[in-house]
């Protein structure tokens, strides 16, 4: 459900140190309001931002025929109301504005405001602190006029970036799995963002299941100049895999405003992967699995008495071809298959499994010589 939320007055224009060619004519006592919706419809510690959980506030810029009108201008939540309000006022101009917002955009932004208007950020670097990460959100309201009515101009957020979660599962009886981390190897962790066009719709049936979203793929902001390959990893207590999907990415994040283990990562075309044979070389992309497997001899497994196959890391190839792209949920889900080998050791390349293979002989019998013998 969308919930528009009403923005309050944005800080005043100051004209005393303006020349004449730089003022922008008024519509005095037309005071500039927005609204925001920003999908999809999920909780926040589990999607970031979305329709049911706004920011508490964001930033603002704005441009009016070919000249920089404000920018950069914080508007906060009032209270425990759906108003967002700044400590001064603009007005709306004669001349239509377009409107640029963001949250969580990095230590800082650039208008451009004449021919194309845009709003760009140049090498926005994602911590390797997965905890610390946080969901870069952005909107753009192009060629807005004075609203009739005192009605607000509508701001739609989108997704600045790539959505990774993590989920595994067992589908062998006669071995017992814990995982307890997960890491992505050798992803670009900065890269150059921008938008200037406008991010109209609201995409928000958004079900988080298997079922296939709607996403448009217009109207959404561009990435380039990716670089810096980082790890990005999680850890968190031993988790017992069974037949069904167990998620390694929700925590119990209560009174956090994001989930400690969901990743938010640079949109990018994956570098150099890893092809799951042999030991990955250095500054090859793959995910690492941090897991205990033991061999199951009976019904259910006995860890005091039952052997334990491995302990430590596994290298798991990610997908050929992999491309993360911006604003899209991307849930990897690790199976321990009836075959193959459970994965690489990334120190040896060696399997971490080695299935037992039996060839097998058989004595011809060997001639001990005819014996006599009476029937009397």
């Amino acid at each position: 459900m969308k919930k528009h939320l009403v923005l309050g007055a944005l800080a005043v224009l100051s004209l005393a140190a303006c020349t004449k060619s730089e003022v922008v004519e008024l519509n005095k006592g037309n005071e500039i309001s927005l609204t925001a919706v920003t999908g999809k419809n999920l909780t926040k510690a589990h999607d970031g931002y979305c329709n049911s959980d706004m920011p508490d506030d964001f930033a603002v810029w704005a441009a009016t025929d070919g000249k920089k009108y404000f920018e950069a201008q914080t508007y906060t939540r009032d209270g425990s109301t759906n108003t967002y309000k700044c400590a001064n006022t603009y007005y709306w101009p004669s001349t239509a504005v377009d409107f640029f917002a963001a949250k969580n955009y990095g230590a800082s932004a650039s208008l451009t405001a004449t021919g194309t208007t845009s709003l760009s950020v140049a090498d926005y670097t994602v911590t390797t602190t997965v905890a610390e990460q946080k969901d870069f959100i952005y909107a753009v309201n192009k060629s807005a006029s004075k609203p009739t009515g005192g009605a607000a101009a509508t701001l739609n957020f989108r997704h600045a970036l790539s959505q990774i979660e993590f989920q595994a599962k067992n589908s062998r009886s006669n071995i017992y799995v814990e995982v307890s981390g997960v890491t992505i190897k050798n992803v670009y962790s900065k890269g150059n963002f921008s938008v200037n066009v406008a991010t109209t719709g609201n995409y928000e049936n958004d079900t988080h299941d298997d079922t296939a979203d709607t996403d448009e793929r217009s109207g959404r902001c561009t990435w380039a100049g990716q670089a810096a390959k980082e790890n990005y990893a999680i850890s968190f207590g031993a988790v017992a895999l069974g037949s069904d999907a167990t998620s390694l990415s929700v925590a119990d994040d209560s009174g956090k405003e994001y989930n400690a283990r969901t990743m938010y990562l640079i949109p990018q075309t994956v570098p150099n992967l890893w092809g799951g044979t042999g030991k990955p070389n250095t500054g090859d992309a793959y995910f690492e699995i941090t897991a205990d497997i033991w061999n199951v001899a009976g019904v259910s497994v006995n860890k005091s008495t039952d052997v334990q196959l491995h302990t430590g890391t596994i290298a798991v190839p990610i997908p050929a071809s992999t491309v993360w792209a911006d604003g899209l949920r991307y849930v990897y889900t690790f199976n321990f298959t009836t075959t193959g080998t459970g994965g690489v050791d990334p120190g040896t390349g060696d399997p971490v499994l080695t299935p037992i293979e039996l060839t097998v002989t058989i004595d011809d019998f060997v001639d001990a010589g005819n014996t006599d013998v009476d029937v009397k």
